[in-house]
């Protein structure tokens, strides 16, 4: 094999690794994370229907519970930008404050989820022995049995409505969180830092929040952007079935219920809440695929050896 000067020249890739390693931790991920463009639509869009539900009803003259029976059905105009419904109320004002609701839900849902997850994730890793077998075994129980009917059965008991809803999803959402903590702690609790910080007589609760958590960011806030729209499209599919909200209260899921009614004759009343709805998921989803990528270049440099080993075989 002959050697040419093409072989000793710095590779891009080499030197744009280097760069990312000097940044930091997390300013390397927003680095990576900047270069993904589906992320950064994401991002755009998220912030779009915050800015929305925040500042929509000042660009509207109409409330969201305000009837019209002399606008019954009209199509979207000048006056209704997305047209109204069967009592005439404007859609553009019900869809803003259905997005209020539906991204209330999602977040509120994940946070309640983040508090329980990582608390019962990191306890079950940490303390390990009969304690983690008893509380996964207890975690395997409630996954065999689909989400979707723990959020049914508990709506059922407890009622429909935003209280009913925040309970039910945030005492299902938490299993998977958990099992990526409890994964996550199994680690790191073997690292030389952990022992050391034992040897020195550090507490397991100091150990746990101060050492092993925060290294444990990168998992968790994947698995919580991810949860955001799952919740949001449980709350969507609940109110659908007539098991959300109350009226005159409506998120996405009960406009489209209201919608679907008259698909036919105003194809607009289901076109537009089905539309927001899609754009929040999709928006969630490519943030949270773009974070699991950003926070974890590993998987993308596995690739790219791989192609350089082809390369030289060939």
């Amino acid at each position: 094999m002959e050697l040419s000067p093409e072989l000793f020249k710095e590779n891009p890739e080499d030197i744009k690794e280097t760069e990312e390693v000097s940044m930091g931790y997390w300013r390397g991920t927003w680095h990576r994370l900047k270069q993904n463009r589906l992320a950064m639509a994401g991002m755009v869009i998220i912030l779009f229907l915050i800015i929305l539900a925040c500042f929509g009803p000042f660009f509207s003259d109409y409330r969201y519970d305000q009837q019209d029976l002399l606008s019954i059905n009209q199509a979207p105009g000048l006056t209704h930008w997305f047209g109204t419904d069967s009592l005439g109320r404007d859609l553009f004002a019900r869809i803003v404050y259905g997005a209020r609701i539906s991204l209330a839900i999602g977040i509120i849902t994940s946070l309640i989820c983040l508090v329980v997850g990582v608390a019962y994730g990191g306890i079950s890793g940490y303390v390990g022995g009969w304690v983690d077998e008893i509380m996964m075994r207890f975690v395997e129980v409630l996954s065999s049995v689909p989400f979707l009917l723990y959020c049914i059965l508990l709506l059922v008991l407890l009622g429909p409505g935003l209280k009913g809803i925040f309970i039910a999803l945030g005492a299902v959402y938490w299993l998977n969180l958990a099992r990526a903590v409890r994964g996550q702690v199994l680690m790191l609790k073997e690292q030389e830092y952990v022992l050391a910080a034992r040897m020195m007589g550090a507490s397991a609760c100091r150990i746990l929040l101060r050492h092993i958590l925060p290294n444990a960011t990168g998992p968790i806030l994947v698995t919580i952007t991810l949860l955001i729209p799952e919740a949001i499209f449980t709350e969507a599919f609940l109110s659908f079935l007539g098991l959300g909200v109350s009226a005159p209260m409506a998120s996405w899921g009960v406009l489209a219920s209201e919608g679907l009614e008259g698909i036919r004759n105003y194809p607009w009343q289901l076109f537009f809440p089905s539309l927001f709805l899609c754009l929040t998921i999709l928006a969630f989803n490519f943030v949270g695929d773009g974070l699991r990528d950003a926070l974890d270049p590993r998987a993308e440099n596995r690739v790219r050896v791989g192609n350089n080993n082809v390369n030289l075989i060939k």
